[in-house]
C-alpha cells in the first residue's frame, strides 16, 4: 500500500499538538470528543499527513485551553516577528513542553525584569 505523502509544514504543528494534548493528560480520543473534531483527522494532524484549518485549530485550542493564536503561529498562519517581542518571549512561546499557562508566567516575568532593569538604567 503506497504511502501519504505528509502534508508540507504539518509535521511541527501535529508534533506541538500532540506534545500540548500529552501535557493536558488527554487521549486523542477525548479530545475528538471534545473539540468535534474526527479522532481519525486528528490522528492525520499529529502524525503530520494532514494540515490543520484555522478552524480545526481553533476548536483544538479551546480543548487544549491554549489561545488559537499560538497554535496558529505553530502552523505558520501567523507572523512570529512580533515587533514589540523580544526574541526570548518568542521562543518561550514556541516551547512545545510548556503549558500555555506556563508560556505566560515566564514571559511575564522577564517583562517584569527587564521593566525594572531599564528603570535602573
Amino acid at each position: 500500500m503506497p504511502r501519504k505523502k505528509q502534508a508540507q509544514g504539518a509535521g511541527g504543528i501535529g508534533e506541538y499538538i500532540r506534545r500540548q494534548r500529552e501535557l493536558a493528560n488527554l487521549s486523542l480520543r477525548k479530545l475528538a470528543e471534545q473539540s468535534g473534531i474526527s479522532a481519525a483527522v486528528l490522528r492525520e494532524i499529529e502524525a503530520g499527513l494532514r494540515n490543520p484549518s484555522k478552524t480545526i485549530l481553533q476548536s483544538i485550542a479551546g480543548v487544549l485551553r491554549l489561545s488559537a493564536e499560538t497554535l496558529q503561529l505553530q502552523a505558520g498562519f501567523l507572523d512570529p516577528r512580533n515587533p514589540e517581542e523580544s526574541d526570548v518571549a518568542r521562543e518561550i512561546r514556541r516551547d512545545p513542553y510548556l503549558t500555555e499557562r506556563q508560556r505566560d508566567i515566564l514571559i511575564e516575568v522577564y517583562k517584569a525584569f527587564r521593566t525594572a532593569n531599564r528603570a535602573r538604567a
